[in-house]
C-alpha cells in the first residue's frame, strides 16, 4: 500500500548496507530543506493517529501506529487497524523503511519544488511541499509537512495534469519519544543505488535469476517481474491503475518461446513501458 510507505516517510524498502548519508549538495532553499527534514522525520519521531486514506472508489479510516511495541520482528514495525473494513480489526504490519536524507539532491532534478500556502491538519500546522515531474516518467506529489516535526501529514498524489489518484490526511496525532530499536537501527541502514536503467530511475534491487528488479527515483518506486510467458497466453500489453498503483503486463513472443514481463509501481504507464523495455534487454545481455 503507498500509504503505508508514506507514512513512513521512507519510500523504497528492500535490504541494504550501511553507508553515510552525508548530503552532497548545498541546501540553500526552503523547499529542499523542507523535503530533507521530511525524509528525515522518521529517525526521531514515534506517533499515533487515525488518518483518512482515498484512492480510486475506495474510501478507508486507519488506526495507525510508528513504532509498534509487539510488531512480529525483533526490528521496528509500523502498525494499521482497517476501521471500517470489519469488526474488531486485526493489527496489520510493516517493516522498518529506508529513505536517506541524502536523496534530496538528487530529486531536485527530477522534480520542481516549491512550498505552496499553510493549512492546519489534525491541529497542528503544515506547509505544502509540491514536487512537480520535470519529465513525463513521474507522478506529481503535494505533501502537507508539520512544520516543527517535518511529518507529512496529508497528501495528494495526481498525474500531472492534475487528476488525483489518491490522498491521506490525519484526522488526529500523538506524538512521543522514539524508544530504543531491539533490531538495527533504521538510521544505520541506508539504499545502494546502481545503475541507471531509464531517465532517473536506479536500480535498487535485483535477482536475475529470480528474474525480480525494483527501481526508485529516490521518491516513487517499481517493482519489476520477469517470467516464462505460457504457451497459451497471446502476446500484448494491458494496464490496471488503482490509485496511484500502476499493474502492467507485457507477453512477447520470440518464436516458440515467450516472456511475461509485470511492473508494479507508482509511475504512469510511459514509465512502465520503459523499465520493461529496458529490464528485458538487461536480462538479455546478462
Amino acid at each position: 500500500m503507498r500509504f503505508v510507505g508514506v507514512l513512513l516517510l521512507c519510500f523504497v524498502s528492500f535490504s541494504a548496507v550501511a553507508q553515510g548519508t552525508d548530503l552532497d549538495c548545498e541546501l540553500a532553499l526552503e523547499p529542499e530543506l523542507t523535503l530533507a527534514k521530511l525524509l528525515d522525520a522518521h529517525k526521531a519521531v514515534a506517533y499515533q493517529g487515525t488518518v483518512l486514506y482515498e484512492r480510486a472508489d475506495n474510501r478507508q479510516f486507519l488506526e495507525v501506529a510508528w513504532p509498534s511495541v509487539d510488531g512480529p520482528s525483533e526490528s521496528r514495525n509500523g502498525m494499521l487497524r482497517r476501521l471500517n473494513a470489519q469488526v474488531n480489526p486485526q493489527a496489520e504490519y510493516w517493516p522498518a523503511a529506508l529513505s536517506p536524507k541524502s536523496r534530496v539532491c538528487d530529486l531536485g532534478k527530477f522534480y520542481s519544488l516549491s512550498l505552496d500556502s499553510s493549512r492546519v491538519i489534525a491541529g497542528r500546522l503544515t506547509r505544502k511541499l509540491v514536487l512537480r515531474p520535470r519529465d513525463t516518467l513521474r507522478l506529481a506529489h503535494f505533501v502537507h509537512v508539520d512544520v516543527q516535526t517535518g511529518m507529512a501529514l496529508a497528501m495528494v498524489t495526481a498525474e500531472p495534469g492534475g487528476k488525483v489518484l489518491e490522498r491521506f490526511e490525519f484526522a488526529a496525532i500523538r506524538y512521543g519519544e522514539l524508544p530504543p530499536s531491539n533490531g538495527v537501527a533504521a538510521d544505520a541502514v541506508s539504499i545502494v543505488w546502481g545503475r541507471g536503467v531509464i531517465p532517473g530511475y536506479f536500480m535498487v534491487s535485483e535477482n536475475t535469476e529470480q528474474g525480480v528488479f525494483v527501481v526508485s527515483d529516490g521518491w516513487a518506486t517499481a517493482s519489476v517481474f520477469v517470467e516464462p510467458l505460457p504457451p497459451s497466453a497471446p502476446s500484448g500489453e494491458g494496464a490496471v491503475i488503482d490509485g496511484a498503483t500502476l499493474t502492467y503486463t507485457r507477453g512477447t513472443r520470440v518464436g516458440s518461446s515467450g516472456v511475461l514481463i509485470s511492473v508494479l509501481g507508482e509511475v504512469p504507464v510511459v514509465t512502465a513501458r520503459l523499465l520493461a523495455d529496458a529490464v528485458r534487454s538487461a536480462e538479455q545481455g546478462s
